[in-house]
């Protein structure tokens, strides 16, 4: 017996695809062709009418209808595989069918296709046909719901050693396989897109960016390196895939991921002046105008001082949120403050930088270079400033407190002249030097000089000073009392206003009408009393009494009385002092000279009185 294998094209069908077919001799125009539209299209797998020759007389006649188009897309199926068997019963017989058993006649790949059951999801269907002379049965493959590569393949419809052979094919639609959903660009790095596809050839595949057709290759891959977008635009590409059966398309989003950016403006930190202190300052930040699209992690302040401060140390803090506090800060420098904001990929550029004045504390005390008493009731101070690093602000100012070490008034009086005991005086910031003037003669002050800023006074720099002594006042309780005829005491108190260290009281008396015979002597300053011997009867005297110091010698304290009837009298008379030691020469040289002539008058009176007694 001779097997015949029908001829088995597949053709992919379009307009005029079969009369092509036909022209260029593959398929025999006298053939059977299957009754498809011209116009349809898709994969078809035509086998062609041939007349079978069999021993005995068993004819299998594949039908007409048996192109099959499958599309997985659609799940459709175009046609069944029929295969009609005729021949005499007796034919039948002898190749050992038993038609009523309708024994298995189709094949795939070789392996039978049971009639009952399921093969890949096929059925078989047998029609039997009575004739008068002979027996005549369809038998009907037919393709499951949903089409599968898994029927692919050769098929059979066999009988004996005849058999009618054709090709199944499942057409392919195109469908991408991968291109991926979404991708994320840090860094100036480009982007590489790929997309794979599969399907039925001719395949094509397409890229588009932003709906802009930008590469296109005939292939199952295609790869595109483009630039990354531009910072904060995030492109979108697109993948088509399309064969004659259907297009596939995915789209991808690329994200470009860059650090935090302020884009160029000047973006500047918001002080809250009311959280300022003398070390620290609380800001409260403005997100940058560009976040590279990721959250902002974190956020870095940078405060700097000035050239005017460099003694400051610059000082950094770091926060998740956007407020924070600057600590470690001086009191009273001006910083210059810039921050930046931190995302996954990196540091923004600094901000622009705003200027920051921290709240002053009490300046450190200046230094005292020199303190001195410059007369009796001045005082000539200098100084320095503080050192820039503890001034704790600019200086406005400087004060200078003094206070006298007797500050009751009542204790150390200024007899005769006006005095302060005490005192506040300002000083220019740019001063160096000042001069307190109108103090009390010989007195130790004590001197405050305070460095003032916005926070308040400073704590002060203190010396003591005393002034210089000055001629002394008046003495006091100044007493003349006759013993005698010719004697008189006299005794006195210090000076109440010394102004200075009494040395010694020097004494000058007279007989008032009698200028050149002034007596002038001198005592130590323990001394309060004297003796004045040898007087003129009945003559009235004036004595003068002074204080002396290193200044000079003090004020005069005039009384006189007469040694008639030994009484006293007051005079109240006082002569300012002699401020320097000349007079007090002057005044020793005149009381010799005085005694002199006192001695000879003495002598004279002596030698004319009857007596001779002592006056």
């Amino acid at each position: 017996m001779k097997m015949v294998k029908l001829r088995c094209i597949i053709v992919v069908l379009g307009g005029g695809v079969i009369a092509a077919a036909v022209a260029a001799g593959a398929v025999d125009a006298t053939s059977s062709v299957p009754n498809i539209s011209p116009t349809a299209e898709g994969t078809f797998t035509i086998c062609l009418d041939s007349p079978l020759k069999t021993t005995p007389k068993l004819r299998i006649r594949p039908d007409q209808r048996r192109a099959v188009l499958a599309n997985s897309n659609s799940n459709t199926t175009f046609g069944d595989a029929r295969c009609t068997v005729s021949g005499l019963i007796t034919d039948f017989s002898a190749l050992g069918v038993n038609v009523s058993s309708s024994s298995t006649i189709w094949y795939q790949n070789g392996i039978p296709i049971p009639t009952t059951g399921a093969l890949n999801g096929l059925s078989i269907a047998n029609e039997p046909i009575s004739s008068k002379d002979e027996y005549i049965f369809r038998t009907v493959l037919s393709w499951p719901p949903v089409i599968t590569s898994a029927i692919s393949g050769n098929y059979s419809c066999r009988i004996g050693s005849d058999e009618a052979v054709f090709e199944v094919h499942v057409a392919v639609p195109a469908q991408i396989t991968y291109f991926t959903p979404s991708l994320n660009v840090t860094g100036n790095s480009t982007i590489a897109l790929r997309c794979i596809a599969i399907g039925d050839v001719p395949l094509k595949l397409t890229l588009y960016k932003n709906g802009v057709i930008g590469r296109t290759e005939v292939g199952s891959v295609l790869n595109w390196v483009v630039p990354r977008p531009p910072r904060d635009n995030n492109d979108q590409y697109s993948c088509v895939a399309s064969n004659i059966f259907a297009n596939s398309t995915r789209i991808m989003t690329v994200t470009v991921f860059d650090p935090p950016s302020f884009n160029g403006s000047s973006t500047r930190p918001t002080l809250v002046q009311d959280s300022t202190t003398t070390s620290s300052v609380y800001f409260t930040l403005q997100p940058p105008a560009r976040s590279g699209n990721l959250p902002i992690l974190q956020y870095t302040v940078n405060c700097t001082p000035t050239s005017a401060y460099t003694f400051a140390l610059s000082s950094v803090a770091v926060a998740a949120g956007p407020a924070l506090t600057v600590g470690d800060l001086h009191a009273g420098a001006r910083y210059s403050c810039v921050y930046q904001a931190m995302n996954m990929v990196g540091w923004s550029e600094p901000s622009s930088p705003v200027t920051i004045l921290l709240m002053d504390s009490l300046s450190a005390p200046p230094s005292i270079r020199s303190a001195r008493a410059e007369t009796a009731s001045s005082i000539y101070l200098s100084f320095e400033s503080p050192s820039v690093d503890s001034t704790h602000g600019d200086i406005k100012s400087y004060r200078l407190t003094y206070t006298a070490s007797c500050s009751s008034p009542g204790k150390c009086p200024c007899a005769g002249y006006k005095c302060s005991l005490r005192g506040t005086m300002p000083v220019s910031a740019t001063g160096t030097s000042v001069v307190v003037r109108g103090l009390r003669y010989f007195t130790s002050y004590t001197l405050n000089l305070h460095a003032v800023n916005r926070a308040g006074v400073g704590h002060p720099a203190t010396d003591l000073v005393e002034t210089l002594e000055h001629y002394p006042g008046p003495v006091q309780r100044l007493t003349l009392k006759a013993l005698s005829t010719s004697a008189i005491t006299v005794t006195w108190e210090p000076p109440s206003e010394p102004n200075g260290i009494v040395k010694s009281y020097v004494l000058q008396y007279r007989p008032k009408h009698l200028q050149s015979a002034e007596v002038r002597t001198e005592f130590n300053f323990t001394t309060h009393n004297y003796l004045a011997e040898g007087l003129i009867k009945n003559t009235e005297y004036s004595f003068d009494i002074q204080a002396v110091n290193s200044a000079g010698t003090g004020e005069v304290v005039r009384r006189t009385v007469s040694t008639e009837g030994a009484s006293s009298s007051r005079d109240d008379t006082i002569v300012p002092g002699i401020p320097d030691q000349t007079s007090i020469g002057i005044g020793i040289g005149t009381a010799l000279i005085g005694i002199v002539i006192v001695g000879i008058i003495v002598a004279r009176c002596k030698r004319n009185s009857p007596g001779g007694g002592k006056h």
